[in-house]
């Protein structure tokens, strides 16, 4: 079963998502939550739901930390760093190898859509007998649904 939480930006899909992963077990998946610097939002970490662990994953062009090892660039406004792919990838995997019956995956949306991004992950969860739950942008659900 898919499960889509969808709603404009910034409407708490990323909470909701949370507090879903927290009322489940045996689930596992990873959440995009902001990172602001002085109340200004400066881009995205992943987050690992299971062990809270986290991972520098998006970050606006003008705020690009030392080290970032860039993957896609996505208009002229967000740079996305390989580690948050492999990090997301790595959640996948051991969370399948797990057996785990939920897998939260938050967002799917323009990369995705290129076949980028999250889209191997999301073809590997719907090969696989595990329910999902997935974030997408309202704007954006009529294409992810194609």
């Amino acid at each position: 079963m898919v499960t889509i939480i969808t709603g404009p930006i910034n409407t708490g899909k990323t909470t909701w998502l949370i507090k879903d992963f927290n009322s489940k077990v045996n689930a596992d998946g990873f959440a995009c939550r902001k990172v602001k610097i002085n109340n200004e939002h400066i881009g995205y970490e992943l987050v690992h739901l299971a062990t809270g662990e986290t991972c520098q994953f998006i970050r606006k062009i003008n705020h690009i930390p030392d080290g970032w090892n860039e993957a896609f660039r996505l208009g002229m406004h967000y740079t996305f760093n390989q580690e948050g792919f492999a990090f997301a990838n790595n959640i996948c995997n051991e969370a399948l190898a797990r057996g785990v019956k939920c897998f939260y995956l938050d967002e799917v949306a323009h990369l995705e859509l290129k076949g980028q991004g999250f889209a191997d992950i999301l073809r590997h969860i719907l090969g696989a007998n595990v329910d999902l739950v997935l974030v997408v942008r309202e704007a954006l659900i009529e294409k992810i649904c194609e």
